[in-house]
């Protein structure tokens, strides 16, 4: 991907992400403080640590050895399986009541055992391990409850309780070996029972016996000396401070994923939306962009459309449209389209504030409206004070003649257009009364050179026409100007009906001049256009 290409990804991305900027930031201090204040109210959690030394009871004394009986090596991960085990979790259950902690605390711990020994899930309580290779070294006891002292005894009753495992380990082999020598006792006492007293087998059996008393009585040493390859280590500490709930932390991280979560959303949507925001989802489709129109709000339409054009952010936009237009065309584009991919995105107040506008610069301008099926002009311009002007090759005399379009397509030497004193420059060519059969006229062959003889007496003709995608009229009379400027609705007109529009102007030989995006919203305006002059006071 070249560097172009970036610029352009990162220019779409911010310019989405600046247009929904106010929801997504909206949405992050909500779920932030949402989170923050969630979190106060929970009740706090104490985490006391304890600690656990695992070592083989070698003492290096032979004598000494051979006394001791100790637990095979814990295999990594029986910590963890021992602490699902029923037996250590009724051994700590029985040290934590044994500590009188209260009823609430202590019934906490209870069913937070118990919902660990049904899932299997030690949440309460946590081993971490840090062993060599021979699984000798520490194994760290975290415990968490909902006071301090309530912390500390989970934290000791599980070091307890888990020692108690592990040397039962060790006395497990030990007892073994005592049930085996009690049941041979038993089975010879019956055999010596059963031959006759100083015989050779008698004295046999009772010298056997004689063994096995012996070697119990050395059980019954070891049993006492057994003992498992974990001793204790460090004493549970006091917390101090709970580690549970953090507001501030939860608040940041839930803030910090929302704002991911929407910006991702908003991009996501944008995406699937795929509709024209901003220069620089144009820039995908090399249209030239010719200006921004701000959206008018109600208030600001009073006075007209018209009206609202000769001040405020409306009469900078259209300045800019025109410096642009001069730089595109030049003085060859004399006959101007102004059209859309789709109704409402405009196209009728852009010829009008745009004939205004270069009127006021004082070139002569004739507005023909062509949209004969949904024709706007007349409500945009005060027709009840108008004047009828003749139209060039039409006849002096026009006092009983139509100043409409469709009349002066079908009787050119009657042509002529309507005047509003107002704007002494401009010219109105009226669609009249909408009617489908009226727009056929627009397929006359000759619409070209009429036309062109109607501007020999302009400096500037704008027409006005039907969206192109609607009507195959459009692309005729496209045809038979020197330039068309697309009018593209902000957040509504999409990029494939751009791409066909493009599509179709190439095949035709239409000459686009470019884009204007229209209807944009003021934050989105002034990103583009920095300097916000107020408008100056009338004197």
């Amino acid at each position: 991907m070249t560097k172009a290409n970036d610029d352009i990804n990162l220019l779409q991305v911010f310019s989405t992400l600046r247009r929904s900027l106010l929801p997504i930031l909206g949405a992050t201090v909500l779920v932030g403080a949402g989170t923050y204040l969630v979190s106060r109210s929970q009740a706090p959690i104490y985490e006391s640590r304890s600690s656990i030394i695992s070592l083989f009871s070698n003492v290096g004394n032979q004598v000494v050895n051979n006394t001791l009986v100790t637990a095979p090596p814990l295999p990594q991960g029986a910590l963890d399986e021992a602490l699902r085990s029923g037996s250590v979790t009724k051994a700590i259950m029985q040290s934590v009541t044994a500590a009188q902690l209260g009823s609430k605390p202590t019934e906490q711990i209870q069913a937070g055992l118990q919902a660990s020994l049904n899932t299997g899930n030690t949440s309460m309580i946590k081993v971490n391990s840090r062993l060599d290779t021979q699984q000798r070294g520490v194994y760290e006891i975290v415990a968490q409850a909902g006071t301090p002292r309530a912390a500390r005894v989970l934290a000791g009753a599980t070091v307890n309780a888990l020692l108690g495992w592990d040397g039962a380990r060790a006395q497990r082999g030990v007892a073994n070996a005592r049930r085996n020598i009690d049941a041979q006792l038993k089975a010879l006492d019956i055999r010596i029972a059963s031959v006759p007293a100083g015989s050779p087998d008698g004295l046999s059996l009772t010298a056997a016996r004689g063994t096995l008393l012996q070697n119990l009585s050395q059980v019954a040493v070891l049993e006492q000396t057994s003992s498992g390859t974990l001793s204790p280590g460090a004493d549970p500490s006091d917390p101090v401070t709970p580690v549970a709930p953090r507001p501030t932390r939860n608040a940041a991280l839930a803030a910090l994923l929302t704002l991911f979560a929407a910006s991702g959303l908003t991009l996501l949507l944008s995406s699937l939306r795929g509709r024209v925001n901003s220069a620089a989802d144009l820039m995908p489709l090399g249209l030239p962009l010719l200006g921004q129109v701000p959206l008018i709000g109600r208030r600001d339409l009073g006075g007209g459309m018209l009206r609202a054009s000769r001040s405020g952010r409306l009469y900078e936009s259209l300045g800019f449209l025109r410096i642009n237009l001069s730089s595109v065309g030049g003085e060859q584009v004399k006959i101007l389209a102004i059209t859309s991919s789709r109704p409402g995105a405009g196209k009728s107040s852009l010829a009008a504030t745009l004939s205004a506008s270069f009127a006021d610069e004082g070139k002569r301008v004739l507005l023909i409206d062509a949209d004969l099926h949904r024709p706007t002009q007349h409500r945009l311009w005060n027709m009840a004070s108008t004047q009828i002007v003749p139209l060039p090759g039409a006849q002096a005399d026009l006092s009983a003649v139509q100043a409409t379009l469709p009349f002066a397509l079908q009787h050119p030497e009657l042509a002529c257009a309507v005047h509003d004193p107002a704007y002494p420059n401009v010219d109105l060519l009226p669609a009249g009364q909408a009617s489908r059969q009226s727009q056929q006229l627009l397929n006359r062959p000759d619409l070209a050179g009429l036309l062109h003889r109607w501007a020999s007496a302009y400096d500037l003709v704008i027409i006005d026409t039907p969206p192109i995608l609607a009507l195959a009229e459009t692309l005729k009379l496209a045809i038979s100007t020197d330039g068309v400027i697309l009018v593209v609705e902000s957040g509504e007109t999409s990029l494939d009906e751009l791409e066909r529009v493009q599509q179709i102007a190439q095949q035709n030989g239409v000459k686009l001049l470019g884009t204007v995006i229209n209807k944009v919203p003021r934050s989105e305006q002034s990103y583009y256009y920095g300097y916000n002059y107020a408008e100056l006071p009338q004197k």
